[in-house]
């Protein structure tokens, strides 16, 4: 896919690799980012919102943190809310599962590890970092579960352009019980972690 970036007032095209979680609408995009990753300028969703990605609207950007190996943040869904996550510092694991039924991924959960330094992948999961020329980013969709938890001692600050402003009566918080094989998906080690050090 190609998005058009403005950079110095010039226009130009560049390619936006996309990896499929095995959740349908929910991908990691790795975004151009000029610079190299100790010193660059990202773009986080070149065009705003009139943006060539199909977004929408962005009616809320925020971050959120968490500090501690294993301190989850998240473990929601929304009805209607869609994101994109960025990260900025840290290394974070992120769950997600389906809860949408009429999705053909329903039920189906994934991990994957967003990182700004490279990263060892615990329990063999994918891992996505900022490198010279491209940026992970994560589009979460409505209806999708997603958490996220530090997977070092060091902070993991995020932030997150959001389709409609924030209203607390579409959040939906299903129990670690109710992921659909989280524990398979993260392994006994991962999965004791998280259900250990569940954060607000």
């Amino acid at each position: 896919m190609y998005v058009l970036v403005r950079e110095y007032g010039v226009e130009f095209s560049m390619s936006l690799s996309i990896h499929q979680t095995g959740i349908e609408g929910c991908s990691v995009e790795l975004q151009p980012m000029f610079g190299k990753p100790d010193s660059a300028v990202l773009h986080m969703l070149s065009g705003g919102a009139q943006n060539p990605e199909g977004f929408g609207p962005i009616l809320d950007v925020y971050a959120c943190t968490a500090k501690g190996k294993g301190v989850m943040r998240g473990g929601h869904y929304h009805k209607v809310l869609e994101e994109f996550f960025f990260p900025a510092t840290g290394s974070s694991l992120w769950v997600m599962c389906d809860f949408r039924p009429e999705s053909p991924t329903y039920q189906k959960t994934t991990a994957v590890v967003l990182s700004i330094e490279p990263v060892e992948s615990p329990n063999g999961l994918p891992v996505f970092t900022a490198v010279e020329g491209s940026f992970p980013r994560l589009r979460v969709p409505h209806g999708v579960y997603h958490a996220f938890m530090p997977i070092t001692e060091e902070r993991v600050l995020v932030t997150a352009l959001a389709s409609t402003p924030h209203d607390a009566t579409d959040y939906v918080y299903p129990t670690l019980d109710e992921i659909i094989r989280l524990e398979d998906v993260l392994g006994e080690e991962l999965y004791q972690q998280m259900k250990k050090n569940i954060a607000s």
